[in-house]
């Protein structure tokens, strides 16, 4: 696959000159700094400089829910929970290391995932300094898959998790090995560890890869993410995540992994591109006490696809440590929800 790309890329570049190499000019969005996103702020933590967002964390009393985005988003990917949340709960949206205005190793080793955790640990120590508030991590996609290892090693800093279309990395490769379809959907892996092409192939043609897989966005959701992605190595540092395996391709099978002792709520969209629905199940596997809400129309991106469902759900989840949905049998629902056209009808 990673032949494949180079000779993409080569032959786009052929016929359509390397001037679809370079994005368009944006400017920095306004949204940025509405003031229903709350503060941007710094904080050092293991040489890494974080910039996050935070919001509603005046009250010390206050649960704080440490909000983790995934593979090429950055804090604003939490754009629609943020007000809500911040109603009830102290809301910290960081952009993770090599993201965003956080500082981007150079070093892919920098990337690997005992330093992700590590990161999630500094976070939570910095930000709630003497453990007064209960945490509660919100991961989607990468950020889930960070917060199942930070879990793994340290479960007693965290009251609860929420999931979204993230994955353990045992119950990711244990599918990945089962299914076809899944080794499919997991194509750019390989090839996202080579250096150079990854950044061309998703930079030409003004960043068109992600009007391909954003499902859900409004064009200015869509603006911003291409204006931080526009910005010099902001790609490759994010690129970086797949090169660190590089370094040590045997990573997770290093971490202790054990079940973990953390209510956990998964939610998931049924027709992620990237990732199968079983993976979700196989989550549970690895999680004592889980919930798992599928989504049958959604996509990887049920946080913009359905934003007030998937708000309420983190909100009754940490507030009582369930979620109650009707039980319909699937065939049911799935016939309901394209009867509606409704990509947020959800079933167990």
């Amino acid at each position: 696959m990673g032949i494949w790309m180079q000779a993409y890329v080569k032959t786009n570049i052929l016929f359509h000159g390397r001037s679809i190499l370079i994005p368009k000019n944006r400017t920095v969005p306004n949204e940025f700094y509405n003031e229903d996103y709350g503060e941007h702020k710094y904080v050092n933590v293991s040489n890494i400089t974080f910039h996050y967002v935070t919001k509603g964390c005046e009250n010390e009393q206050r649960t704080m829910l440490l909000l983790l985005h995934g593979f090429l988003d950055f804090w604003f990917i939490w754009n629609r929970q943020i007000p809500e949340l911040s109603k009830e709960f102290c809301v910290v949206a960081p952009d993770l290391r090599g993201y965003g205005n956080t500082t981007r190793p150079t070093d892919t080793a920098e990337y690997l995932m005992p330093k992700l955790i590590g990161d999630v640990k500094g976070l939570i120590e910095e930000l709630n300094p003497g453990h007064k508030r209960k945490v509660v991590l919100v991961g989607h996609d990468w950020g889930g898959m960070i917060s199942l290892c930070f879990a793994t090693l340290h479960e007693t800093l965290i009251d609860k998790m929420v999931i979204i279309n993230g994955m353990h990395p045992k119950a990711f490769l244990k599918q990945l090995f089962r299914s076809p379809t899944q080794m499919r959907m997991s194509w750019y892996m390989l090839p996202f560890r080579r250096p150079v092409v990854p950044e061309q192939y998703l930079i030409m043609k003004d960043l068109q890869f992600f009007d391909k897989v954003h499902k859900g966005f409004t064009e200015r959701e869509e603006y911003a993410h291409k204006y931080v992605y526009s910005q010099p190595g902001a790609l490759t540092g994010t690129i970086n995540y797949y090169r660190a395996f590089n370094n040590d391709s045997d990573q997770f099978n290093k971490l202790p992994f054990r079940k973990i002792n953390v209510p956990t709520l998964i939610l998931w969209g049924q027709r992620d591109a990237f990732i199968t629905r079983r993976v979700a199940r196989y989550n549970q596997e690895w999680l004592t006490q889980s919930q798992l809400i599928y989504y049958e129309g959604a996509g990887h991106f049920p946080l913009r696809e359905c934003p007030t469902h998937v708000t309420g759900r983190i909100i009754e989840f940490v507030k009582t440590g369930t979620v109650i949905v009707n039980k319909e049998r699937r065939w049911w629902t799935s016939w309901w929800a394209s009867r509606r056209n409704d990509p947020c009808s959800n079933f167990i």
